[in-house]
């Protein structure tokens, strides 16, 4: 996977392809390389994409959320802020040191309201022990074979609550080691969710990436818009 960007300085996703074949992404030498691959912290484009998958969250505040693509942290950091109780996972080791490293420093903030953070090495689709009202899947599933895409989308309903939301935020293109494009596989998960028992409540086209919320329970209700 490289740092690169393209002509307008969107980072390009992407590791190492093997005689036309998608070869296995590796993530944790990507970031032993470089702690911030994709310019997470820099980029206005990654920085915009974040403030919007936040402006469209479902609550202000969440009693427990899962974050299982953490890689360095700077999503997790900004659902601390909004959470009682986070869990950022990630299949790379170096990822959840550097997620962990990121949250430590914010913990000491005024704005932190003194969220619950743990950090654990997860390999999707395998799921955590525990119950989520938001569960979040940014960046990672384009990069899963068919097969653990949908073990995946089923885990992350699984341990999600009754009354929860789920996050797909995706670079809508093709990276060149990614078995789908972020269009495809956001759309792919929509389509899933919904027949798990989702309902969509906020997506998001953009030129660059793609975003959908889902939510079930309470959260699925409308609300009347009161003066």
């Amino acid at each position: 996977m490289s740092a690169d960007t393209d002509v307008e300085g969107t980072p390009v996703r992407g590791s190492r392809v093997t005689g036309g074949q998608v070869a296995d992404a590796d993530f944790e030498s990507v970031y032993r390389a470089d702690p911030d691959p994709f310019r997470v912290g820099t980029s206005a484009y990654e920085q915009r994409k974040q403030r919007i998958v936040l402006a469209s969250l479902a609550r202000e505040r969440y009693t427990s959320v899962w974050d299982a693509a953490s890689g360095t942290g700077h999503l997790a950091r900004q659902l601390a802020r909004r959470s009682t109780r986070l869990l950022a996972t990630d299949a790379a080791p170096t990822a959840v040191r550097l997620t962990k490293q990121l949250l430590l420093e914010t913990s000491g903030q005024p704005d932190h309201h003194g969220a619950e953070s743990r950090t654990a090495v997860l390999r999707l689709p395998a799921q955590p022990d525990g119950m989520f009202d938001l569960v979040v899947l940014a960046e990672v599933l384009y990069y899963l074979p068919d097969a653990d895409r949908q073990a995946t989308l089923a885990a992350a309903s699984e341990v999600a609550a009754p009354d929860a939301e789920v996050v797909v935020v995706h670079w809508r293109h093709h990276p060149h080691d990614a078995h789908v494009s972020g269009a495809d596989a956001t759309m792919e998960a929509v389509a899933s969710l919904i027949a798990m028992g989702w309902r969509p409540s906020c997506q998001h086209q953009d030129t660059d990436f793609v975003t959908a919320h889902l939510v079930r329970g309470e959260l699925a209700v409308p609300r009347p818009v009161t003066a």
